[in-house]
């Protein structure tokens, strides 16, 4: 099979040359009903692993054997499988530990217990794992040295994966099934939610794994997509409207988190609104963190920290969460202390300006609200108190404050006194 064959694609235009660039392996777990992202962080790997560590490339590739010409990538059956060839009309279950070179542990791992699916025909792996599943049978675990090429390319992903990066990957093919109809989905027609049930796991799995490589961009709009799938596809019963709700609040619950990642809190907001619909908001705490923090943000503190104490009764060990509140607390009360200096500063700028200019100001706008005029042009040799009371007026009665150079202001006609400088203030009255 030739590299320059393959084609990898992958929906909402994200391109697996991209996706090699970033080192992203695109996980597809459908049996997993946790919730995969973490607030901070991410949870400690499992100990059920393929394989082990590998100290010597070198000696291992001796052992092995070239899948095709371009001996790219290297195999070694460990166990046997059986049962018919991998196609691309396949959907198989994998599990798998990829390891680099002399590191004692692996980089990325799949456990037996939640495999990883994938639609070989969406060609979401790195070309180097493409290339090894399809060389296997159902049941079947082998070992192969992936090279750079095929894998994360010439120069990695520094300072986490080094550039022209060899790798082992220990996989196993759990199951292998026929993919479910192609075709555009017609969300109108009956009996369509097992197709789009399909669709939205895939999407949610590709999520978690661009998340846990830090394209938080891109795993939002892998939930995006599959949140507007779930809400367009019509239901036959309650049984399918109970696992919408399930992977609705999953969902959800992954944008929250994305939307803060990438400091859009009024985003994060609204996820976390739509979580308080279907009633997982004030019963998750680590929803509520999510919330707190995004009402933060917007200056929301009240409202903020009313999420955060029920989240933190609900988690009372929870070290990040006593440390947003401490954040919460500190960014609150700096922003009355701001609130506050800013007021004195007005009143103390209003205390700088002369009673008989405040009078004179007062009846020149009085003046003008009682003509027929609808302009008022005036100098520009006030200094800045008194242009800061000026507009102060403008806003308590009313008009308009704007400035322009002489020459652009709508219908003035300038008089022969008028030699002041080129920029003039002009006053215009609200029509009723």
């Amino acid at each position: 099979m030739s590299t320059k064959s393959l084609s990898f694609m992958v929906e909402n235009g994200l391109n697996l040359r991209d996706i090699v660039t970033t080192g992203s392996i695109l996980h597809i777990n459908q049996d997993s009903d946790e919730v995969d992202l973490k607030s901070e962080g991410h949870a400690d790997i499992p100990v059920d692993t393929l394989g082990q560590p590998v100290p010597s490339f070198a000696g291992l590739s001796e052992l092995l054997v070239a899948i095709n010409d371009t001996r790219y990538v290297k195999k070694k059956i460990i166990e046997e499988g059986g049962g018919f060839a991998l196609h691309a009309g396949c959907t198989v279950s994998i599990a798998f530990s990829g390891y680099w070179e002399n590191e004692p542990k692996p980089f990325d791992m799949v456990s037996v217990d939640k495999p990883m699916v994938v639609d070989l025909k969406d060609n979401g792996l790195l070309p180097g794992l493409q290339m090894a599943v399809e060389s296997m049978l159902v049941g079947e675990t082998s070992v192969f040295l992936l090279t750079y090429q095929v894998m994360y390319g010439e120069m990695g992903i520094p300072p986490r994966i080094k550039p022209k990066a060899d790798c082992v990957f220990y996989i196993k093919v759990v199951k292998s099934i026929l993919s479910p109809k192609e075709g555009k989905i017609d969300f109108s027609e009956p009996n369509m939610f097992q197709r789009v049930h399909h669709e939205v796991k895939k999407l949610y799995s590709s999520g978690t794994t661009l998340f846990k490589t830090n394209n938080y961009m891109a795993a939002t709009q892998m939930f995006k997509k599959a949140v507007n799938m779930l809400h367009r596809c019509r239901l036959a019963d309650e049984e399918e409207e109970k696992v919408q709700e399930k992977l609705l609040i999953k969902l959800y619950i992954n944008l929250a988190i994305c939307y803060n990642k990438v400091n859009k809190p009024l985003m994060a907001c609204t996820a976390c609104n739509e979580l308080n619909r279907l009633k997982s908001l004030w019963n998750n705490g680590k929803v509520l963190f999510q919330n707190a923090k995004a009402l933060r943000t917007i200056g929301a503190y009240e409202s903020a920290e009313k999420r955060l104490k029920k989240a933190m009764s609900l988690h009372p060990d929870s070290k990040e969460m006593k440390e947003e509140y401490e954040l919460l607390q500190k960014t609150w009360k700096a922003s009355i202390e701001a609130k506050t200096n800013a007021e004195k500063a007005k009143k103390a700028v209003t205390g700088l300006i002369s009673d008989e200019f405040k009078q004179e100001v007062d009846e020149l706008i009085s003046n003008f609200k009682r003509n027929e005029k609808y302009q008022l042009v005036l100098p520009s040799h006030f200094n800045s108190e008194e242009l800061e009371y000026l507009k102060e007026v403008c806003i308590r009665e009313n008009l308009f404050f704007n400035k322009f150079d002489r020459g652009e202001i709508p219908d003035y006609e300038e008089s022969q006194s008028d030699t002041g400088t080129e920029l003039k203030y002009v006053l215009y009255k609200l029509h009723e």
